[in-house]
């Protein structure tokens, strides 16, 4: 039925062993509940007709969330929302198509604060909000290592409270992580992933994948593999979704501090050199602004 498989290392990797959860029993709706203010209620219903119409409240808590983001907001066409609606439209046919094969208890969604499974997040908990499903029942696997950023790692704890999810640890490889999650949650059969078919390795992963056969017996959930790398930060600027500090420091590709540095081709100057040639500033634009998407990794060091 479905295609073959492939190794789910080279398309998802992080790091986790002992699981640590961090429970918050609420509903995907309050997050969406209505607001006590109204100032925002235009912009925010044009933005949120795709998805079921989050609230004022919701837009508040996003708007404050970005607040120490780089406030240099894309420029949405007409043209491109409706291609982000598309989008929107058919992540929540794959959403109905899991469900189908799937119970709730059986899924499980990988985060690692990174945009696109950000964007994932927030379309997965729309949904959970459209089908009063509650946000705790899907939980986010989060694979913590010594060498990420705290950046990373305060924006996943934030996301945790904004979104309502239970929020599960390891500090392992993602092979291991998935080993010890299926012995501590052997219910879970299936895993959300925000991976795009232009990440390295994924060009030819389907949006329903088994994992290799000397991984945990798992189904992968691609729902993102046709978006694009603009696709992503128009749906962000769209619904006004956080996204972590970085990105705005001209972060295009999120990796581990030993790995990851600002896209060279973001890189611009300020201000003018004295005479011995040492006051230039030099600083990045943020992550939407890169033109060719194909540059997207550009700020990832190869460690041989």
């Amino acid at each position: 039925m479905y295609s073959p498989k492939i190794n789910m290392n080279k398309c998802c990797i992080q790091k986790p062993q002992q699981a640590t959860i961090t429970n918050s029993p609420q509903i995907v709706d309050k997050i969406y509940s209505n607001g006590s203010s109204s100032s925002n209620s235009s912009s925010s219903s044009n933005s949120s007709s795709s998805s079921g119409g989050s609230s004022n409240g919701l837009a508040t808590k996003r708007s404050m969330s970005n607040n120490h983001n780089c406030c240099h907001p894309m420029e949405i066409t007409d043209a491109t929302r409706i291609h982000i609606e598309r989008r929107v439209e058919t992540a929540n046919d794959f959403f109905d198509q899991t469900l189908r094969l799937y119970g709730v208890t059986e899924l499980i969604f990988c985060f690692n604060g990174g945009k696109d499974c950000t964007v994932l997040l927030d379309l997965l908990m729309r949904y959970c909000r459209q089908h009063n499903i509650a946000s705790f029942e899907i939980p986010m696997l989060y694979i913590e290592s010594d060498d990420s950023f705290h950046e990373i790692d305060e924006f996943v704890q934030h996301c945790v409270q904004l979104y309502h999810v239970n929020l599960i640890k390891y500090k392992d490889s993602l092979k291991v992580a998935l080993t010890h999650m299926t012995e501590d949650m052997p219910r879970i059969k299936a895993v959300f992933v925000g991976s795009r078919n232009t990440d390295p390795f994924c060009e030819h992963l389907q949006s329903m994948q088994k994992t290799d056969s000397d991984w945990p017996d798992m189904m992968r959930l691609n729902p993102l593999l046709e978006w694009t790398y603009h696709d992503i930060w128009h749906y962000i600027h769209m619904f006004n979704v956080p996204y972590c500090r970085l990105y705005a420091e001209g972060y295009t590709s999120i990796g581990y501090k030993s790995n990851t540095l600002p896209n060279p081709h973001l890189k611009q100057q300020n201000g003018n050199s004295n005479n011995n040639g040492s006051s230039i500033i030099s600083s990045f634009k943020p992550a939407w602004e890169l033109t060719d998407p194909t540059q997207e990794r550009a700020g990832r060091v190869n460690r041989k």
